[in-house]
């Protein structure tokens, strides 16, 4: 390969990429300090929760899927959290496509307690840009999205802890 075809090459990818970021950015994704999006969805019992319900609390929006690995790991770790500051803040965890049976056998067999909510056909995790998951939306009791935490860190306990005791 000449310079010229891997300059070629190199300015598809680099106007691939920057397409893709586009996309993205156009699929609504959530920044920091903006009103977290409203929505409505199913918990596994069929009711309808929105999170217009929370309103004046802190609230942990977890997406994320049965197959992830890395959601595997921060769920109990959201789940400590919650108990820990009871009644102050909650966790919605929404699950991004997967049938209520998958996700009920899921959290029964993996001992959860936490609120999920079923994301069928994935409108919320792209209002919120979820593109990659688990990612976490740490939203405070006016609505105002303070935290974006995406994947799995050791670090995540004690980051999500901190921006909970700012915030109370």
């Amino acid at each position: 390969m000449n310079t010229r075809q891997a300059l070629i090459i190199f300015l598809i990818v680099f106007l691939l990429a920057i397409f893709t970021i586009q996309i993205f950015r156009s699929s609504g994704s959530v920044g920091l300090g903006k009103t977290a999006p409203q929505f409505t969805l199913q918990d596994l019992a069929g009711r309808e929760v929105s999170l217009e319900d929370y309103r004046g609390k802190i609230v942990i929006l977890d997406f994320w899927a049965t197959w992830c690995g890395p959601c595997r790991r921060t769920m109990p770790i959201l789940e400590e959290i919650q108990a820990e500051y009871n009644g102050k803040m909650s966790v919605l965890a929404i699950n991004l496509r997967e049938s209520k049976d998958a996700v009920r056998d899921y959290i029964l067999a993996q001992g959860l307690d936490a609120t999920v909510l079923l994301d069928r056909d994935g409108s919320v995790g792209k209002q919120y840009g979820a593109a990659a998951i688990p990612m976490q939306f740490l939203v405070d009791q006016n609505g105002i999205v303070r935290d974006v935490l995406t994947g799995f860190s050791p670090g995540m306990r004690s980051r999500i802890r901190e921006q909970i005791n700012r915030l109370l």
